[in-house]
C-alpha cells in the first residue's frame, strides 16, 4: 500500500492510529482506536472481536457502539455461524464489503441473518481481519444504514487492521511471538517499508534490484508469519524490530 493514496489529513490520522494501537493496554484503549477508524471510513457503528478460527467461538468482543441488543443476540445465539460477513472473514486476507461476503454466501440462512441485522441499522458495511496468528483470528466491522463505503475505505482498513489486531491480541493476554532472526538488510528493507516506500523506491534507495527487494519482502513476511506488507510492518513495530 502506498501512502500517496491518502490525503495529508488522512495520513496523519492513520499514523496516529498506528501509534495509538501500539500503546493499547486495555479493552477501552482498543475501543477508542476502533472508534477513530470508524470516523475515518465514514461509518456510524463499529465493533471488533477475537475468536477461534476453528470453531468461530468469540473470545473477546470490544464494542464501540454496535447495537447492544443485536450484539447480545449475536453472542448468546451464536449467530456468527450463519453470518456471511463472519464466515467470509476467515477466507479473505484483505478488507471487503459486506456485499462481497453476501455474494459468496447467497443461501437463505445467510440472507435471513443479514435481513435481521438490517433491522438494527446494520445494512451496509466493510470488514477486515487477521487470521494468521495460529488458532486465533480477528474481525473488525464498520457499518451504516446508508451505502457510503467505497474502495478507498478498504485501503484505510488494509493499513490499520494489522496494528489494531495486534492490540486486540495484546489485551487478551495471548503469548507474544518467539524472537525472529531478521538480517541487517531485511531490517533496512523493513524500515523503508514502514515509510511507505514501494519495492522500486526501496531498490533505488538501497542500490539493489527490485527483484532482490521483493525477495527480502517475501522473506520478512514468511519469518513474521504476516499476510501482507502492512501486517509485517505492524508485527515489526509491535515487537520492536523497527521504530
Amino acid at each position: 500500500m502506498e501512502y500517496k493514496d491518502f490525503s495529508k489529513r488522512e495520513l496523519a490520522e492513520i499514523l496516529d492510529i498506528i501509534q495509538a494501537s501500539l500503546a493499547c493496554r486495555t479493552e477501552t484503549d482498543v475501543i477508542a482506536v476502533t472508534g477513530r477508524i470508524k470516523e475515518l471510513v465514514s461509518a456510524d457503528m463499529s465493533v471488533c472481536a477475537l475468536g477461534e478460527t476453528s470453531t468461530g467461538r468469540l473470545l473477546k468482543v470490544a464494542n464501540h457502539n454496535w447495537p447492544g441488543e443485536w450484539a447480545g443476540m449475536y453472542t448468546s445465539e451464536e449467530l456468527y455461524k450463519d453470518d456471511p460477513v463472519f464466515l467470509f472473514n476467515y477466507e479473505s486476507s484483505r478488507p471487503y464489503t459486506w456485499a462481497e461476503a453476501m455474494r459468496r454466501y447467497p443461501e437463505k440462512p445467510y440472507a435471513d441473518l443479514m435481513h435481521k441485522a438490517s433491522e438494527f441499522r446494520l445494512r451496509y458495511g466493510i470488514s477486515s481481519g487477521i487470521s494468521s496468528d495460529g488458532p486465533k483470528g480477528s474481525i473488525f466491522s464498520f457499518a451504516s444504514d446508508q451505502d457510503r463505503f467505497n474502495p478507498h475505505h478498504l485501503k484505510v482498513l488494509d493499513i490499520v487492521t494489522p496494528h489494531v489486531h495486534l492490540a486486540l491480541v495484546r489485551i487478551c493476554g495471548i503469548q507474544s511471538r518467539a524472537e525472529v532472526d531478521i538480517s541487517v538488510r531485511e531490517k533496512e528493507v523493513l524500515g523503508w517499508m514502514k515509510e511507505g516506500k514501494t519495492n522500486w523506491e526501496i531498490s533505488v534507495i538501497l542500490s539493489i534490484s527490485e527483484r532482490t527487494v521483493k525477495f527480502h519482502v517475501q522473506n520478512i513476511e514468511r519469518k513474521l508469519n504476516a499476510v501482507n506488507k502492512a501486517h509485517a510492518i505492524a508485527i515489526a513495530l509491535d515487537s520492536g524490530l523497527v521504530v
